[in-house]
């Protein structure tokens, strides 16, 4: 029983650390999406796929997007 636990302690506490790397992911992909020099039509384009697909859509724009313009 007691082993039961930990292991849900434990499964918790990645979700939660999980959770956390995402949503900084997220908000610092927002901001440099914001902050960057790309034309409006472009940046909503980019952000319309950040949201759609957060993980996904950050890391690609974070590879792709900030050096290039689509």
């Amino acid at each position: 029983m007691s082993t039961l636990l930990v292991i849900l302690f434990i499964g918790g506490v990645l979700r939660f650390i999980l959770g956390i790397i995402w949503f900084i992911l997220i908000v610092v992909t927002l901001m440099d999406l914001l902050k960057s020099r790309i034309p409006t039509n472009t940046k909503l384009l980019w952000l319309i796929v950040i949201l759609l697909a957060p993980v996904l859509g950050s890391i690609i724009y974070l590879i792709l997007g900030r050096n290039n313009k689509i």
